[in-house]
């Protein structure tokens, strides 16, 4: 027999010991409107009122003191079996995954399967996507993002920062000429990265012998929000993009050796940091546990080096 009310009892424990709406949904990482459709739907599914509720009052009926009662028992209990679980030597279970999908698909892919490979019963389900959207509510147990602070109700652990430079084709720049310095860029098409939350159109170039700075805003030729396609633009003579080294990973070697970077004696301010992403929780799933441990070791690898650079060239300057 299907009891279909049992994925709702999270939701309505925290709502009657939070005793509101929006505390329910800080403690679990959700929005208001997420905690109040939970409970319209499991109120439809008993066929009873649970809580009376209007702009100033919010009390449990006659009905929804028993279920309680018996809602925080079953989930005790299943914090029990879930901790028993948690520490069971077998790491298996779904894992689904988000990434954005500009530099997901050329950092991520090998270390995935890497991972499938070392942890073959973990199921692994993997969207790359750009649309924003919560982590809890999609039914992730994981996100790469990258963002200047990890949301609310989450934990996020810091992979390394993109240390992008601009780079175009030999053949673009011999028609339009090598530039010396950041303030000539206006003279060069732009291809840009930008997406419904960010356009990367404001660099800060800093000299790597000197203490000589330029903030310099760049004006897109066309903008797209996938890392690949501004790599097949600039491989086609269309502009340059500014991109990490690892965007152009994946070229051909004899396309590899027809990009140029531009302006080698100068750094560039580092974007946002990479983060992995999860919700926070009590009891994590080994296999989660397990993801972002090997994710962290992977990367920490590829990113952090040129971040660590960086810093090295800011502390020489600042001395």
């Amino acid at each position: 027999m299907e009891i279909k009310w049992l994925p709702y009892l999270p939701i309505y424990v925290a709502l009657c010991e939070e005793k509101s709406i929006a505390g329910a949904a800080r403690r679990l990482s959700c929005s208001n409107a997420h905690v109040s459709r939970q409970l319209r739907q499991l109120e439809a599914l008993l066929s009873v009122q649970l809580i009376h509720r209007t702009t100033r009052q919010f009390n449990l009926t006659y009905d929804g003191v028993e279920f309680y009662k018996q809602a925080k028992h079953l989930l005790e209990s299943a914090e029990v079996i879930n901790e028993k679980l948690c520490l069971s030597e077998n790491a298996a279970g779904k894992l689904r995954v988000a990434a954005s999908a500009s530099f997901g698909s050329l950092l991520l892919t090998e270390p995935l399967v890497e991972f499938y490979r070392t942890y073959p019963d973990i199921k692994i389900e993997v969207i790359f996507t750009e649309t924003p959207f919560d982590l809890i509510e999609a039914g992730f147990d994981v996100a790469f993002f990258l963002t200047d602070t990890p949301p609310e109700g989450y934990v996020g652990h810091r992979l390394g920062s993109l240390d992008c430079k601009p780079y175009a084709h030999q053949q673009y720049v011999k028609q339009h000429g090598q530039i010396t310095h950041p303030n000539e860029l206006h003279t060069l098409t732009h291809i840009l990265y930008k997406n419904t939350d960010l356009t990367l159109d404001h660099w800060t170039f800093h000299h790597a012998t000197g203490n000589e700075k330029a903030d310099i805003k760049l004006t897109g030729g066309f903008s797209v929000n996938l890392v690949s396609s501004m790599v097949d633009a600039m491989v086609k003579g269309c502009g340059l993009a500014m991109l990490d080294e690892f965007a152009l990973s994946k070229l051909p070697q004899t396309e590899r050796q027809q990009v140029v970077q531009l302006l080698p004696e100068w750094q560039t301010s580092a974007i946002l940091p990479l983060y992995i992403l999860y919700p926070k929780r009590q009891h994590l799933p080994k296999r989660t546990r397990l993801f972002v441990e090997f994710f962290r070791n992977s990367l920490e690898h590829i990113l952090p080096q040129a971040q660590k650079k960086k810093d090295a060239q800011s502390r020489e300057r600042l001395s």
